[in-house]
């Protein structure tokens, strides 16, 4: 299990509560947490959108011509009309 938190001296304060009784002896392995790893930051998406692979334009139209050929149908009426 991963857990994230926040060092203060000798405590560590975590996001979210732990699955264990209180009392409970357990292993503890702590590693800084780099911000800039994540995915979801918006350095991680610009250092992703230079790397490889490189799109030209027309994977981008195939792409956006992709999605056209797969949309389904919107039905309007609700199952429970019938």
């Amino acid at each position: 299990m991963t857990y994230r938190g926040i060092a203060k001296g000798r405590m560590i304060e975590l996001e979210e509560v732990l699955p264990y009784s209180d009392g409970q002896a357990i292993s503890v392995s702590i590693a800084p947490l780099d911000l800039h790893s994540q995915t979801s930051t918006a350095a991680a998406i610009r250092k992703a959108m230079h790397e490889p692979p490189h799109l030209k334009w027309i994977d981008v139209d195939q792409l956006e011509e992709a999605i056209v050929q797969g949309k389904l149908p919107v039905r309007q009426g609700s199952v429970f009309d019938e």
